[in-house]
């Protein structure tokens, strides 16, 4: 099974011969999209482990190609192959300006920590998110003075980091002297300097800037010495009224293990909450990212995205970057099917699994119409909406065809199940009284035992 093997030059050899014969079993598209990324790490016994880009082409990789990939990997090798995938490493932060190829642990550029999608054109702002934002603007205007310092806090994926690097961007824009940093990179920046002689060099980078911006405080919980340095590094910038600019998931009060002199110095200034996205919110959000990604999208696609997807804008951009490697730029706008098949099963889940009877007798009782009416052939308004309604969640909850879906409701073909999916999304995007009865229903459903 590979024992005795050069594990470094028996993967050099063979990995072009696998990729070689994948060509001649997939289409030129499916090996762009899902093999040209992939990075051999090495053998481990009988597996072979393959570095992926990230967890949505993890997941699809190993539902969808994982087979094929054992088997052309062992007719290859002529050696009985597992192939198991690992997500890329994340470059390890170190002291900034500093040269290359002098020391081990070769510092990586602060530029690594950058998106530069990450600007205020770009931010969506919303009700979740207005105070932060505008505060975050106020800053740009006035360094130093107005808001110092700044602490945003949200959930995962809420914009924190955007909003930072915005600011950052914007800073920069007008000639400051300003750096973003993430809390893991301060920490691995101190470190360095400490192991390598050089703290007075890192005071005088992190002490002398116009503005300094400093993402997932909550990081410092396991770094005593880094906290102690924050601190002098706070008093120093503040002192000289420069702009200190904080994110974490939590309020300063609730940061964990990290002392009350600085979760006082992080509470100076104004605390600003990055609440999950509405519905409203992240339609904006798939339609602003779909341009930047020249991912042309229908307004039914956009409308399903935005409610199928969690206010974890994060994974929102991954699934969208998802669809972005499968369809060409200048593609025509993408259908709901277009978008909807190649996720099925990468979308977050909504509950447990709901049989279509348990929908069909909630919406009649929410709606207080026979059951029987949702499946008659009335088309009145009162009878059509609850009978769109049904199928919507049918289709959400349930893994029903659509041919199956209409014949439940009255014996209907699939265009009638697609267009009340399309009309369902549109009024709930439009609507919030009937985003709301959605929820409660939904609620309602997933609260049944």
């Amino acid at each position: 099974m590979f024992e005795g093997l050069d594990m470094v030059q028996d993967i050099g050899t063979i990995w072009p011969k696998v990729l070689d014969e994948l060509k001649k079993r997939v289409t030129e598209q499916q090996f762009k999209t899902w093999f040209s990324h992939l990075e051999p790490e090495g053998l481990r016994g009988a597996k072979v482990e393959l570095r992926v880009p990230g967890p949505i082409y993890k997941d699809w990789l190993a539902r969808r190609y994982k087979p094929l990939l054992e088997e052309v990997f062992s007719s290859v090798s002529r050696e009985s192959v597992r192939i198991a995938f690992t997500l890329s490493d994340v470059p390890s932060a170190s002291l900034p300006g500093t040269p290359g190829g002098t020391e081990k642990a070769t510092p990586v550029p602060l530029q690594a920590y950058l998106n530069k999608r990450y600007t205020f054109e770009n931010f969506v702002a919303g009700h979740s998110n207005r105070l932060a934002h505008a505060a975050a603007l106020s800053v740009v205007s006035s360094p130093g003075y107005t808001y110092n310092p700044l602490f945003i806090y949200g959930g995962l994926g809420s914009g924190k980091s955007h909003l930072l690097q915005a600011i950052y961007f914007a800073l920069l824009s007008k000639g400051a002297k300003a750096l973003y940093v993430p809390c893991d990179g301060f920490v691995s920046h101190f470190v360095f300097a400490l192991r390598n002689q050089q703290v007075e060099r890192f005071r005088k980078v992190y002490r002398e800037l116009d503005a300094l911006l400093l993402d997932n405080v909550e990081q410092l919980a396991n770094s005593p010495a880094s906290r102690e340095e924050l601190f002098h590094t706070f008093n120093a910038l503040f002192n000289n009224q420069r702009q200190l600019v904080f994110a974490a998931g939590c309020p300063p009060d609730s940061l964990p293990g990290v002392e009350a002199r600085l979760v006082s110095r992080f509470s100076w200034g104004l605390q600003a909450k990055l609440e999950p996205a509405d519905m409203e919110t992240r339609t904006a959000i798939v339609g602003r990212m779909s341009l930047l990604l020249d991912l042309p999208l229908s307004k039914e696609s956009t409308l399903f995205l935005a409610e199928n997807t969690s206010s974890n804008i994060k994974e929102l951009e991954r699934i969208l970057g998802f669809l972005s490697s499968l369809y060409p730029s200048g593609h025509t706008p993408l259908s709901l099917s277009e978008v909807r098949e190649p996720l099925v099963g990468l979308l977050p889940t909504k509950g447990r699994p709901v049989h279509i009877e348990e929908i069909l007798r909630t919406v009649a009782s929410f709606f207080r119409i026979p059951r029987s009416q949702l499946q008659s052939k009335s088309r009145t308004r009162t009878i059509s909406l609850p009978r769109q309604v049904a199928m919507y969640l049918a289709r959400r909850f349930t893994s029903l065809s659509l041919q199956e879906v209409g014949g439940y409701l009255g014996g209907r073909d699939h265009s009638t199940v697609v267009h009340a999916e399309k009309r369902i999304l549109a009024l709930k995007a439009r609507r919030p009284d009937v985003d709301s009865i959605i929820s409660q229903i939904e609620t309602s459903l997933q609260g049944r035992c």
